[in-house]
């Protein structure tokens, strides 16, 4: 059975305490981190979406905020995706 969860990571403070040309690394890790505390994951896979939503802006300036949709299965991998957000 899969467990689910949205998740709102904030990462403006892992964000400002690493040098300028490494604050998108440092939010991926940060992300990978924070989702394996909160969904008690021993793997964690982050999408290539939610990957490009942090380096979209260039590696100097990745977003301090970001809302993802996590996937937990049975043997304890946790998969990161992107929400998707329709505009009307």
């Amino acid at each position: 059975m899969a467990e689910q969860r949205i998740l709102n990571v904030n990462m403006r403070g892992a964000i400002e305490a690493v040098p300028r040309y490494k604050r998108a690394a440092a939010a991926s890790k940060f992300l990978a981190e924070f989702v394996k505390r909160h969904m008690k994951a021993e793997k964690v896979r982050i999408d290539m979406q939610v990957n490009a939503a942090l380096f979209q802006r260039s590696i100097k300036n990745p977003p301090t905020r970001i809302r993802v949709i996590c996937s937990k299965d049975d043997k304890k991998e946790v998969t990161i995706n992107l929400i998707k957000i329709e505009k009307e």
